[in-house]
């Protein structure tokens, strides 16, 4: 409901800019941030213009927070402001609610019995087409008021309608207090998000002028002595002494004239003051006011009723003198407000301890007998507060519930959390507790504190804990832990195993859960005959138990068995039985076992069939409501990067392009980095700020690293600055070995490390050289173990070998072995490699990726081909190899890899401008820079593939041509016309 319009005075500037920018006359969709001080005027503003949109034809709908601690409702301004949209255009609502189920949990009319919960996601989606569908039939003014009271969910949801905006005219402004932020404020954190996105405007309320408090005052004079004839007129100096006490804040300088004229001296803070004006009311009244406070800003007429021991003619006397007296509104549907929050505030504050216990103790009795006059949250608040403990663990948890069906686990773990905190250490329903508290952070998406949840109960059980429960409670830690590399994930296969002690041997869904637990975590440790033992076990019983949802996860947990052998026929067979099994039911194992015939494929190098699985598990998770899930989000991610493999470089975008504020993390870090493969491929700048946001999950996750070191390495080469790739990637390494061990994505990593310092090679000093060699020589030779594996075959595989291996690893293998020869060339030493060693090592990588089916890796690897081939003469075969690959660069539009094909076509990247540089050919340019850099001619010759003789020919022209008697001179004259670098 919109509050009452008021007088405003000293805004007339805030008025037309916050007009303007809402485009009253010309409606458009806009985002806006108003901020100021409690009491500045905010409401007022807004109330002014909700009246002008109305009368130039808009809808309104305002949405408010409530600020009571702890008891939180998830989406509650959204749920009063839909209420009012479901008023003003039911049949749209009817619209989209049909299309977009998750909104009818924030719509009364439409909450029906269900098990159906829905991720934040889905909830924001739904509310921003609702938003646009109403817009679109007449302009729509959305106002969110007192955002630093938010729930977690709210303050989500509005950082994704700020982000996305909207096409059709609606007009969304948040209103916050600044004066109640600090560092760890919710807020804080969300208001930094919401200072970066495009298009959002914020306008800061400031102090009134001294001539505008002083109307305000003159005003509250004015209406007092119209209604009461003995009220004291202000003098001079009364005036000039409030206006100084309200440094520019309109509601202070209100509540200070106001109590002047009743006769009250201006002495006390503003508590005080405002105190004194409920002081003044009646008995009735009075008692009105305190129980309301109790509450919050606002409580519904017939709560109120509920609590204060009047009729309800008695309630309605008491209503309207306080509403008189300026302390109480009056709202719709039928309840009652503070006229400002700091008047509730301050009744809180004045009331006595024992005043407090016994206002409590009636709103929990009130809320405990009838679920209709408000929601959990508030009954777990009032009777925490009344020292009902046991009341507020059960209502704690039913709110918690709540907060899941409308979409808001943030909030349900708030609730839960609070509850285990009401809990004493021994109570036997903290298991449960700390049990739905995991469950609750893994729905938002928090895998560390899932983990960490179940952890503390583990280490600090309670003396009668029984043996089922506690196997229940490792069982779930393992499998948690494993999505992420913290320490915790080491202590899986004990906790398994203790779990495998506790629980009976006989045929129980207990021992099942716990059987495949442990059975993944053998599978985890590569304690694969074991493995296969339990999921025999595990296999008999789901099928004695008739339970074939858990024999489909036995067996979906079995197929990593069969996949370590790289027996990827009878994997595919097995495979295709699970998804045959599953059918088209909405089964959420559907998605992991498309992810694991994705892996398979991607494997083998059909690249197309692993995306089509990628994406077809992606599309399910997004059916099930689970897109952020563990297995559903690296559908997405490896999707996205397997098109990216595939030269699908705008398909990589638009899936690794999220744009969702509820993707958890670490998952929502890794989408950036992917996403810098594209980037980094096209040339386009990457702040080392996206660097660092990466980097600050590492600890969390070793595949954060890897997606983030890849196109890092390729970044910092292509911009010249060696010395951080080959920081980073040591770091990576370093990193990983740490977490996994032995690892195959360093055969990948070195490839793109060898590549950039071979490109760099002529121009680094010999400091930089050593470091860069030391890391190759180490990084090869962690490859070169990774290829002994006896289940990998030899070093040069055949193409029957391919099929039944990791043809990703062979393809980056091979590329490594060409990039360390065209490193040796570019240095032009003693250990030069021959000219046919280099062309057999090219050719050998381009048709590795070629079987791989990596169209980047191989355009690139056909332009240092060309490159070879030049070289060595073979005019021909290198402009065919050029030309092959510039076609995917343009297609691509890799503008790097264009520069890298330009400088090949030139002959050589230093030709200038200066003097002399058209009348040096090609192959006397690529001389120029090697005599620069002080070589022989010998090494001149070793370096190009030439004779001495002919390297010497070439230097002489050199020199004639550009003026020089000696070599020396000769780079003299080349730097100073920018010839060379």
């Amino acid at each position: 409901m919109t509050p009452p319009v008021r007088e405003l005075v000293g805004r007339d500037t805030d008025l037309a800019r916050l007009a303007e920018i809402l485009g009253l006359d010309d409606p458009r969709g806009v985002g806006v941030v108003v901020s100021g001080d409690a009491g500045i005027g905010k409401s007022s503003l807004l109330a002014r213009v909700s009246a002008d949109a109305e009368e130039a034809g808009w809808d309104v709908a305002w949405g408010h927070c409530v600020g009571q601690s702890g008891s939180s409702v998830a989406h509650l301004p959204f749920t009063e402001l839909l209420a009012r949209l479901e008023l003003l255009s039911p049949d749209v609502v009817e619209q989209v609610v049909a299309t977009r189920p998750a909104l009818g949990v924030l719509l009364s009319g439409h909450r029906e019995p269900t098990d159906a919960t829905f991720t934040p996601g889905q909830v924001a989606e739904a509310v921003h087409a609702l938003l646009t569908a109403v817009g679109e039939i007449r302009p729509l003014l959305v106002v969110v008021e007192d955002a630093h009271w938010a729930d977690h969910s709210s303050r989500d949801l509005l950082t994704l309608l700020l982000t996305r905006g909207f096409s059709s005219p609606v007009a969304l402004v948040v209103t916050y207090r600044s004066d109640d932020l600090h560092r760890r404020h919710p807020l804080h954190e969300t208001l930094a998000v919401w200072a970066r996105i495009a298009g959002v405007e914020h306008l800061d309320l400031k102090p009134l002028g001294d001539s505008a408090i002083r109307e305000i005052v003159a005003s509250v004079n004015s209406a007092k002595s119209a209604n009461t004839t003995d009220a004291p007129e202000l003098d001079e100096r009364t005036t000039q002494e409030i206006t100084r006490r309200a440094e520019g804040n309109p509601f202070f300088a209100e509540e200070l004239a106001a109590s002047t004229v009743a006769g009250q001296a201006i002495s006390g803070g503003l508590g005080r003051v405002l105190w004194a004006r409920v002081d003044q009311l009646s008995e009735p009244a009075q008692h009105v006011v305190r129980t309301m406070a109790v509450g919050g800003r606002m409580i519904s007429h017939d709560l109120l009723l509920r609590l204060v021991d009047l009729t309800e003619d008695q309630l309605e006397m008491a209503v309207a003198e306080g509403v008189e007296r300026f302390v109480i509104e009056t709202r719709w549907p039928p309840a009652y407000a503070f006229r400002h929050a700091l008047l509730a505030e301050t009744t809180v504050t004045d009331l006595l301890p024992g005043q407090r216990l016994r206002l409590h103790r009636s709103y929990a009795a009130a809320l405990a007998s009838d679920a209709t006059l408000g929601p959990a949250s508030e009954l777990a608040r009032h009777a925490a507060a009344s020292g009902d403990l046991v009341t507020a663990v059960a209502a704690a948890r039913e709110a918690a519930r709540a907060d899941l069906a409308v979409g808001g686990p943030s909030d349900a773990l708030d609730h839960l959390e609070q509850a285990l905190c009401w809990l004493t250490e021994g109570a036997p329903e903290r298991d449960e507790v700390s049990l739905e508290a995991s469950d609750a952070a893994l729905a938002a998406g928090d895998t560390v504190r899932s983990v960490q949840l179940l952890l503390d109960r583990i280490e600090h059980p309670e003396p009668d804990q029984g043996p089922a429960m506690r196997a229940r409670l490792l069982a779930t830690c393992a499998n948690r832990a494993r999505l992420n590399d913290l320490a915790v994930g080491e202590r899986g296969p004990a906790m398994t195993a203790e779990a495998m002690t506790l629980v009976d041997e006989g045929g129980s869904a207990e021992r099942l859960f716990v059987l495949t637990a442990h059975m993944q975590q053998l599978v985890d440790s590569r304690r694969y005959a074991e493995a296969a033992a339990i999921g025999e076990e595990a296999t008999a019983l789901a099928q004695r138990l008739d339970l074939p949802g858990a024999l489909t996860e036995v067996r979906t947990v079995m197929s990593r068995v069969i996949e370590i052998h790289d027996d990827l026929d009878t994997l595919e067979h097995h495979i295709d039985l699970l998804l045959a099994d599953l059918g088209d039911r909405p089964d959420p194992l559907r998605i992991r076992i498309h992810h694991q015939a994705a892996t398979m494929h991607h494997r083998r190098g059909d690249l197309a069939k692993a995306l089509e699985h990628y994406d077809r598990g992606a599309a399910i998770a997004r059916q099930l409501h689970l897109d952020w899930a563990p297995w559903a989000l690296e559908s997405r991610l490896i999707g996205g990067l397997t098109a990216y493999e595939l030269g699908d470089w705008d398909g990589a975008r638009s899936r690794l392009h999220v744009g969702d504020a509820f993707i958890p993390q670490p998952g929502g870090s890794f989408f950036e980095a992917a996403l810098m493969l594209v980037r980094a491929g096209r040339g386009e700048g990457i702040g080392d700020h996206e660097i660092a946001a990466v980097r600050d999950w590492w600890h969390v996750d070793g595949f954060g690293v890897v997606q983030l070191v890849m196109p890092a390495v390729e970044h910092y080469g292509e911009h010249g600055d060696i010395r951080r790739a080959l920081d980073i990637a040591q770091d990576a390494v370093t990193t990983l070995e740490r977490t996994w061990g032995r690892f195959h994505a360093v055969v990948r990593l070195g490839a793109l490390v060898a590549g950039q310092v071979a490109t760099a090679a002529p121009t680094l000093d010999r400091a930089v050289r050593r470091r860069a060699g030391d890391l190759l020589e180490s990084m090869t030779a962690k490859v070169d173990e990774i290829l002994a594996e006896p289940q990998r075959g030899v070093l040069e595989p055949t193409s029957e070998q391919l099929d039944q291996t990791n043809t990703e690893t062979w393809a980056w293998n091979l590329r490594l072995r060409a990039e360390l020869l065209r490193l040796q060339w570019r240095l032009a030493d003693e250990a030069s490699p021959a000219p046919t060693d280099m062309v057999v090592a090219w050719e050998a990588s381009v048709s590795a990726f070629e079987r791989y089916g990596h169209t980047y890796e191989i355009a690139r690897s056909r332009t240092r081909l060309a490159a070879v081939l030049a070289a060595t003469g073979d005019a021909a075969g290198a402009r065919r190899e050029a030309d092959l690959a510039r076609e995917v660069a343009v297609r691509l539009g890799a503008a790097p890899l264009l520069r890298e094909l330009d400088a090949l076509t030139l002959g050589g990247s230093g030709a200038g401008d200066g003097a002399g540089a058209e009348t040096l050919t090609p192959r006397e340019q690529e001389v120029l820079e090697l005599v620069a850099r002080g070589l022989s001619n010998g090494q001149v010759g070793q370096q190009l593939f030439i004779s001495t003789k002919t390297a010497s020919v070439h230097v002489s022209r050199i020199l004639a041509k550009l003026g020089a008697s000696s070599r020396t001179e000769a780079a003299a004259i080349a730097r100073e016309r920018g010839l060379v670098p």
